[in-house]
């Protein structure tokens, strides 16, 4: 980890030396001298924004297009699974279809997780906004997870339906969709377009297996190109369910000492890569939590491949000029192999600017030890031992600044046991229970 520390930071200096902006000699300063990163010009989030992401709490799990391992992902299956084991928050991906439905999907296309070949032969590689959303609903969005990932396939997943931005607030708030005597989704005819024709919606009824966690909804925007207008769509959707909580947002039951995020200031996070989307969200939602997401990306104006103290300073710059509360940068590490944007350097600089830190993805418990510090501290995890003391000798100073402050996950039983969270079950009983 020092070692690893060292050779970027020591990478950064050399390349101010070789543009004039720092004064340098031959000999290469060592990290303790080396304190650009630290004194690098920021800008800092306003008082008013810090009340913002003090609505979102520390350390939390993020399950990840609900899961990606145990359930097809993004389905009322993924969701439901999530939100009975414990994660803070349900992610999601935002499209929206033909008909102005906001749905959660995350893929430009259809190919990959449904059936849409044999449904819509010649149409596989057409975006979701050419559909609308009854022609979605005739699509199986569950059958390619038990051919994609044998070792967790289930009869039950087959059949499962894609799922509205509205299906995965019911389920936050403990609902799930209802099924008639042969397990098919009820259509709600009271629903109807002007034809007199069903439009796509489901009923809702209390969910049985409900264990009463109340998880909140963190959702991703794509680029404004692909659906225009979709914040100011997404800002009229959230105030009209009663989740918008800068517009009289609506108490939803609990159940003490259970998740309870849905009830608080943070139940709905916004988050995009798209810097022209956090600009649309910042004018259609103020008030509201925001993540500004990181990935190495030169045509995408994220943060250039040469990963610089100053590429990241105009990025988190930038973030805080349009009250972005969170820094989300992927992190390094088997299955996605991502880059590292959440190096200490690069989260006390995150930090520095008054951001929390939501990395992403996290799939090992190597990577939650690695990025929550374990291995400064000899291994031990705070969620162990709270009064941990640093054990090896740093020419630095290790501290709290340089770890996450929470992180998405495919794997919410993983992050749940990592940090010592009361878990019913293993990841296979709470489906079970469930009824998959």
């Amino acid at each position: 980890m020092e070692k690893f520390n060292l050779k970027n930071l020591l990478l950064g200096a050399m390349a101010l030396c070789s543009i004039g902006l720092a004064g340098c000699e031959d000999d290469t300063p060592d990290y303790n001298e080396f304190n650009y990163y630290k004194t690098y010009p920021l800008k800092e989030l306003s008082a008013e924004a810090k009340i913002v992401r003090d609505y979102v709490k520390k350390d939390i799990v993020i399950a990840h297009r609900g899961s990606t391992f145990w359930a097809p992902e993004e389905t009322e299956a993924a969701f439901r699974w999530a939100r009975n084991m414990g994660a803070d928050y349900l992610e999601i991906d935002l499209q929206r279809t033909k008909d102005g439905v906001l749905l959660a999907l995350h893929d430009n296309n259809l190919r990959r997780t449904s059936n849409i070949e044999s449904v819509f032969p010649g149409k596989e590689d057409y975006p979701v906004s050419y559909f609308t959303l009854a022609e979605l609903r005739k699509l199986d969005a569950g059958a390619w997870f038990n051919v994609d990932v044998p070792e967790n396939a289930r009869e039950a997943f087959v059949g499962e339906k894609i799922s509205t931005l509205e299906e995965v607030m019911k389920i936050a708030e403990g609902f799930r969709i209802k099924r008639d005597v042969n397990g098919e989704p009820v259509k709600d005819m009271t629903r109807l377009n002007e034809a007199g024709e069903w439009v796509g919606y489901y009923e809702f009824e209390v969910d049985p297996q409900d264990n009463g966690n109340r998880p909140g909804v963190y959702a991703e925007t794509k680029e404004p190109y692909l659906f225009s207008g979709m914040e100011g769509d997404l800002a009229k959707f959230l105030t009209a369910e009663g989740w918008n909580v800068t517009a009289s947002p609506k108490t939803i039951p609990t159940t003490p000492g259970k998740v309870d995020v849905a009830n608080t200031n943070g139940r709905f996070i916004l988050q995009s890569f798209s810097r022209q989307s956090i600009v649309n969200l910042e004018k259609e939602l103020p008030g509201v939590p925001k993540c500004m997401l990181l990935w190495e990306d030169e045509s995408a104006s994220y943060v250039r491949p040469s990963n610089t103290i100053e590429s990241l300073a105009e990025f988190i710059n930038f973030s805080v000029e349009y009250n972005c509360h969170i820094a989300g940068p992927s992190i390094e590490g088997k299955p996605n192999k991502y880059p590292d944007l959440t190096e200490p350097w690069m989260c006390e600089m995150y930090h520095r600017a008054g951001m929390l830190v939501h990395a992403y993805s996290f799939d090992t418990e190597d990577q939650l030890r690695k990025y929550n510090g374990d291995y400064f501290y000899g291994g031990v995890s705070r969620f162990e031992d709270p009064n941990r003391t640093v054990q090896g000798n740093f020419n630095y100073d290790v501290n709290s600044n340089m770890f996450i402050d929470g992180g998405f996950t495919n794997l919410t039983d993983l992050s749940m046991n990592y940090q010592k969270r009361e878990v019913v079950g293993t990841a296979q009983e709470v489906l079970d229970a469930l009824g998959y």
